[in-house]
């Protein structure tokens, strides 16, 4: 191993893969401002994933790419802490895993240098402007998978026209997620006859598998019903315990297993908890002595889909707060009633999809009540498990065809 590349394992290291989040970050920084040459050998796919919900969706895609291309040179990059770790895990035996570059051109330059991408696929939505006019410099096309736009990211980027005109047009494909996100893209000046409708390939995850701290739980929670609150924001904490404040009053002894959005706030959840009188078992103190604790607290990366099997009822994050809520897909593909808050701007077509097997509510004492009803009737469960699997069979088929499209792309550019 070379010295750039062992300097690139090394800040893994320190970033550390496990579920800490106190490493620092000046390694990540470093690698991201001056990558380190690659390991494997370049001249093949980059995909760009921003975060942990973007590494399980290229996750995905890389698992049908590899079926139709198993010999295919591929590089996969994160930008976030806890994305990168994510990364390596889940897909260090199969790509070169690196942190995306900086956004910076001596930075974008040389992490181009390093990889000789001949196809570079973002997902979701990822239009960094540097990264992109590179691309379009060096004739690499550029396929955005999953494409996803916000009214509010369209207003940010229609405020720069000039900026983002040389690096809208390095984007040869847009695969947008819907037919709404295919307009925004449309509308902040992607060509049309660069879109297309590809659909949600959050909807082609595998189910998941029950996870490893299962037996341990099942324990815990001493058959009492279980209430999943996935994605939880900061804010939403209080909403989250008066739920279960509100469920407890009712005669319902829910055991909540509650799974913060951010990393960086699993310690600051966990004294929240202390202070409101919730005795809490953490997922990386399993022995904690709680013998029935109120509250068990997923403080890792990555087993948050596995963990809504589970559950009876999921509530989910980001709805209840101004964020547009957060991935809904989880909870249905582990077939549990999902209770939203009203911000749903962000899944509002995979809620549409849904069907039956999602449930607004406006706040704490609405949700209190929908998942009481819904605890206290089996048929009402069903109906909701019934109502997910039918939207992922409708919606199937969106990984393939971004995949077909890739391989397509790599094809006409064979010689780059």
């Amino acid at each position: 191993m070379s010295a750039s590349v062992g300097r690139s394992y090394n800040f893994l290291s320190e970033l550390s893969l496990s579920t800490e989040t106190s490493s620092p970050l000046l390694p990540l920084v470093l690698e991201r401002l001056w990558p380190g040459r690659a390991s494997r050998e370049g001249g093949g796919l980059w995909v760009q994933a921003v975060s942990v919900g973007e590494v399980e969706m290229a996750a995905t895609f890389l698992d049908v790419l590899r079926q139709l291309a198993p010999a295919l040179p591929v590089l996969a990059t994160s930008t976030t802490p806890a994305g990168v770790s994510l990364l390596f895990r889940r897909l260090g035996a199969l790509a070169e895993c690196r942190p995306f570059p900086l956004d910076l051109p001596f930075s974008v330059r040389r992490f181009f240098d390093v990889a000789r991408p001949r196809l570079l696929v973002l997902v979701e939505t990822e239009l960094w402007p540097g990264v992109l006019s590179e691309a379009g410099r060096r004739k690499t096309p550029v396929l955005l998978v999953n494409g996803r736009l916000s009214a509010r990211s369209v207003r940010h980027y229609r405020a720069l026209p000039r900026f983002l005109r040389r690096a809208l047009g390095a984007l040869t494909h847009v695969a947008a997620r819907s037919k709404e996100d295919a307009e925004r893209f449309l509308s902040i000046g992607v060509p049309p006859e660069r879109i297309t409708v590809g659909g949600d390939m959050k909807f082609d995850r595998p189910a998941p598998s029950r996870p490893a701290f299962r037996e341990a739980f099942s324990r815990l929670a001493a058959g009492r019903p279980v209430l999943v609150a996935g994605s939880i924001a900061d804010s939403e904490i209080p909403t989250v315990l008066e739920v279960r404040r509100r469920l407890a009053a009712d005669g319902i002894d829910v055991f909540l297993l509650l799974a913060p959005r951010r990393p960086e706030s699993f310690e600051t959840v966990a004294l929240t908890l202390e202070e409101n009188g919730m005795s809490t078992v953490r997922r990386s103190r399993p022995g904690a002595g709680v013998e029935r604790p109120d509250v068990f607290l997923l403080d890792s990366l990555g087993e948050l889909a596995g963990a809504y099997l589970l559950g009876d009822v999921a509530l989910l994050g980001g709805t209840f707060s101004p964020k547009g809520g957060h991935n809904v897909l989880e909870p249905l593909r582990a077939g549990l009633p999902t209770l939203h808050g009203p911000s749903v701007f962000s899944i509002r077509s995979a809620l549409e999809a849904a069907g039956g097997a999602v449930f607004e509510v406006a706040d704490a004492s609405a949700a209190a009540r929908e998942a009481a009803t819904i605890f206290r009737d089996p048929v009402a469960r069903a109906t909701a498990r019934t109502a997910a699997a039918r939207a992922f069979n409708a919606n199937a088929g969106a990984t393939g065809r971004a995949a077909e499209r890739a391989l397509s792309l790599l094809e006409g550019n064979r010689s780059a």
